[in-house]
């Protein structure tokens, strides 16, 4: 049994991630519950209503705070104060010697203080941390990538704010309202766009392949740091198909490329379906995930379902959900 949900985050146009899952352990034969990020302040008792409600439980495994951006973090808080959570996985700038608000440090040691104090055990998750019998696998960073994006953060906080009012302006220039099409209007994606930000590639990367089934949850990672993802479960003989995959940074175009999206979801192949992409977008982010993004995903065998103010689930077995209505994918977007 496999059961995914994204949890509906931003009643506007911000937007976050707030993930859920259960599934068979394979090494125990137990039903378990993972948690991945946690949106804003406000998602943190949704989240803890949703697994009580739907799994059964108050019970959480794992939680994995991907990286400390607000829109991932926060939530994380409530649902710890509001379940019995065994471990959290949390990558800690202070353990490196940066305790400054320029890495979020000061908010990553108040989740932690939170998390101790309601008795969660609390551990760090780079490349190669395996659990539940391999069947959870963390991909990445490597704890060496990790610090030297910290290093590259401290750098990057000193120019970020005009970099933010420059790209800001760049934005609006593009920014539509997304436009169905009913063909496939060419691949537009070219490039990553520059890039995203150091904070964003330390995301932790996580696959999870039980039953036959594997699912990749990206945080808000980048090229580099994906491409060092793909490189280690190349290494350890599991990059196989994916079945379903989390489309990173909400779709935005500074996370992606088309040589990554090839070696992630494979080559173009028409649109024929190869598994599903969910994406976390805000209720009324009507420009994410970005058209040529979503297109590219689609293009590769895997069309988007974007959650816009509802829960999405992904299932493989799990008990039936009275009135839980399913997402349909989404076409062609005009670009």
């Amino acid at each position: 049994m496999l059961d995914i949900d994204f949890l509906w985050v931003g009643e506007k146009a911000k937007t976050g991630d707030a993930i859920t899952a259960q599934f068979t352990d394979p090494a125990t034969g137990r039903d378990v519950v993972v948690v991945i990020d946690g949106g804003f302040s406000d998602d943190g008792d949704r989240i803890a209503d949703h697994v009580r409600r739907y799994y059964g439980t108050r019970r959480v495994d794992l939680m994995i705070c991907t990286h400390p951006d607000d829109d991932h973090i926060k939530g994380l808080f409530g649902a710890i104060e509001n379940l019995d959570v065994d471990t959290l996985i949390i990558n800690r700038p202070a353990g490196f010697g940066h305790v400054r608000d320029d890495v979020k440090s000061p908010l990553t040691e108040d989740l932690v203080a939170t998390a101790q104090v309601n008795g969660t055990r609390v551990a760090s998750g780079f490349t190669g941390d395996t659990y539940f019998g391999g069947a959870l696998r963390i991909l990445g960073p490597t704890e060496l990538y990790y610090t030297e994006l910290l290093g590259e953060q401290v750098k990057y906080a000193g120019f970020a704010a005009s970099i933010g009012r420059t790209l800001s302006k760049a934005a609006s220039a593009v920014m539509t309202a997304l436009q169905g099409v009913s063909h496939d209007p060419g691949e537009t994606l070219v490039t990553d766009n520059g890039g995203t930000t150091p904070r964003n590639n330390t995301s932790i990367i996580v696959k999870l392949a039980v039953e036959g089934y594997d699912a990749l949850f990206t945080g808000d990672a980048g090229v580099p740091a994906l491409n060092r993802a793909l490189d280690h479960l190349e290494s350890v003989g599991e990059h196989r198909e994916l079945d379903f995959f989390q489309l990173p940074h909400h779709g935005s175009r500074h996370n992606l490329d088309p040589a990554t999206l090839d070696r992630v979801l494979g080559p173009q192949n028409g649109g024929i379906p190869r598994g599903t992409t969910f994406v976390s977008v805000g209720r009324e982010a009507d420009d994410f995930p970005r058209s040529e993004v979503a297109n590219a995903a689609k293009r590769r065998g895997y069309p988007f379902m974007a959650t816009r103010g509802i829960d999405l689930r992904w299932n493989r077995g799990g008990a039936e959900r009275i009135g839980y209505r399913p997402a349909e994918a989404s076409g062609w977007l005009a670009e």
